[in-house]
């Protein structure tokens, strides 16, 4: 099966099922088991039509007779995936592209289309590549292919230079970024024997333990060292909430809202077996997979349990993580979908079920303890509007603003992490940790 045929057909399963389209990608392959190469640049079409939907709709009607005519979905599907190919890609020739779409279209859409593909496919091949150059379109939201409300808010919060840089941060091509097991291989090995299997990984700035996939990405997730829990796939700055939360061997520590679990292995590894740790979350189905995972990375001893973070009681803790469920915008580049799946109304919700969890757990951090509320989000309705709002109304608790060996420009007030990601080139992370007082 090629690329072209895959995408499209995961581009409509992404469309009528509203899950993540990783997630569908991923059950196309386990499927058809696709070669790597058609593996490789079906993940590009599909992430790249996503991410610039808003742009590819906008030529696409520029190009139509009647511009207010609306098109059924695996029309528009297969035109934004040729529109992508013609103005936005170099991997083939325009005539090629259009060909190929055209015979797409024959097989899975019908005779009756052919003639409209053809036509607007070639009409738009002939008028150039597209560049964003501030200027066409005027619409920054538009040209950069965001949703109206999150350029407004971002350019309010940020500037409209720096929600600019932002934006074009975030559509280009994601990096992963992998964590080393401290304890079970040092960092001379790692870089040549996974060099020796044509994977090659740099130190990321400033850090030990965590590594930037240069080449060899999607070989990585096969690899032993993967499967044997050696190396994790996560982002610097979402294990940087791990050492602000600073775990120590020996004590007991709440990791709730914990699925996937990837912060809840890190900790384990610094705790080194010696302690407590108990991970919860909500979802019974998510749970299953960490269990699981703990098998791969040899963690047996953590204590999985299914609860309720804004209702249910828990032990008493030394340490408390709150990875609080959110609107996920400071990952918009690695699940370019967020930005049309979030709307502004949904930020008070958030805000609500965050301060909910905030205000419940707290409870149970132990006097002269810690607890480190943390989002992956860009929002300030969801960060520091809900430790405001948070610190009001309990005076039991400060901001901790004790030393810490994070990089310092990460911190826009202290004691708050606040990562901007073309910046400091991680995604967005919003984390504080917050002292029990003893009152």
């Amino acid at each position: 099966m090629n690329a072209r045929l895959l995408s499209f057909e995961i581009l409509l399963e992404f469309e009528k099922s509203k899950r993540w389209l990783r997630n569908v990608r991923n059950d196309y392959f386990d499927i058809k088991r696709p070669p790597r190469s058609a593996c490789e640049r079906t993940t590009v079409l599909t992430n790249e039509v996503v991410k610039w939907q808003r742009l590819l709709d906008t030529i696409i009607n520029a190009n139509l007779h009647k511009p207010s005519v609306k098109l059924k979905f695996p029309v528009r599907n297969l035109l934004r995936l040729g529109v992508y190919e013609l103005l936005m890609d170099e991997i083939s020739p325009d005539y090629a592209v259009v060909d190929s779409y055209v015979k797409l279209s024959r097989k899975n859409i019908g005779p009756h289309i052919t003639g409209l593909i053809n036509a607007i496919l070639r009409k738009i091949s002939g008028s150039g590549k597209y560049v964003f150059n501030g200027k066409f379109p005027e619409n920054i939201a538009v040209g950069l292919s965001y949703p109206d409300w999150l350029v407004e808010k971002w350019g309010t919060y940020y500037g409209m230079d720096d929600t600019v840089r932002l934006c074009e941060y975030f559509n280009c091509p994601g990096q992963m970024m992998v964590r080393r097991n401290r304890l079970k291989i040092e960092h001379e090995t790692l870089v040549q024997k996974l060099l020796d299997d044509k994977i090659h990984v740099k130190r990321f700035p400033r850090s030990k333990h965590y590594y930037i996939v240069e080449k060899g990405a999607g070989l990585l997730l096969k690899h032993q060292f993967f499967q044997k829990g050696i190396i994790s796939v996560q982002d610097r700055a979402a294990g940087a909430v791990v050492e602000l939360l600073n775990p120590q061997p020996g004590e007991t520590i709440l990791d709730v809202c914990a699925a996937p679990g990837t912060k809840t292995f890190y900790i384990a590894e610094i705790m080194q077996g010696a302690g407590s740790l108990i991970a919860t979350d909500i979802s019974g189905r998510r749970m299953k997979l960490c269990e699981k995972d703990s098998m791969r990375h040899s963690q047996t001893w953590i204590n999985w349990k299914i609860n309720d973070a804004a209702k249910d009681v828990f032990p008493k803790a030394d340490r408390v993580l709150i990875d609080a469920p959110c609107s996920g915008t400071g990952t918009i580049g690695q699940k370019p979908e967020i930005r049309w799946r979030r709307k502004l109304n949904q930020l008070q919700e958030f805000k609500m079920q965050q301060l909910e969890i905030l205000n419940n757990v707290s409870n149970y951090v132990k006097k002269g303890g810690m607890l480190c509320y943390a989002t992956c989000s860009l929002e300030k309705e969801e960060n520091w509007d809900v430790i405001k709002a948070f610190l009001k109304l309990n005076n039991r608790y400060k901001i901790d603003t004790s030393d810490h060996y994070l990089p310092k420009k990460w911190f826009k007030k202290p004691g708050v992490m606040e990562t901007f990601p073309p910046r400091d080139k991680v995604i967005g992370m919003f984390a504080v940790r917050l002292k029990h007082m003893g009152k």
